[in-house]
């Protein structure tokens, strides 16, 4: 069984009206909604890959916490399988999206409930049902 590893981050960030916006992101790929990650390289941490995709998938350089770590494991064919890592980034006012055209199609800031409909598989919901009830702590 091969295995693949990923880092990325759940990118947040208060309205003026107090509700939580997540930033999510659609693959050029296979068109599903995800947060920004990506492959780990040579001897990369996966904290070193979570800061590194983030940046070059949609340009941000947020504010990590990297004491808010979820790993999601899924099957991507039947002999590989893959592992992400996902830490929580908190938006830096000021910085604009600046989305990686050959990796994401789209981008946008969505409340948890308006994000149901598009993190639809491989538990990004439950990674950030976590993500949410941590910064509400």
């Amino acid at each position: 069984m091969k295995m693949e590893h990923s880092a990325g981050a759940v990118i947040y960030r208060k309205r003026e009206d107090g509700k939580l916006e997540y930033l999510i992101v659609q693959s050029v790929v296979n068109h599903n909604w995800g947060f920004p990650k990506g492959h780990l390289e040579d001897n990369e941490s996966h904290k070193e890959a979570a800061k590194r995709e983030v940046f070059e998938e949609v340009g941000l350089k947020p504010e990590f916490d990297f004491n808010f770590m979820r790993k999601e494991k899924y099957m991507l064919t039947e002999k590989k399988t893959k592992t992400v890592t996902y830490y929580l980034a908190k938006y830096v006012a000021g910085q604009k999206v600046a989305k990686q055209k050959e990796e994401i199609l789209a981008d946008k800031w969505v409340t948890f409930k308006e994000a149901k409909k598009y993190l639809t598989e491989h538990g990004k919901m439950d990674v950030l049902r976590a993500a949410r009830d941590y910064i509400k702590q």
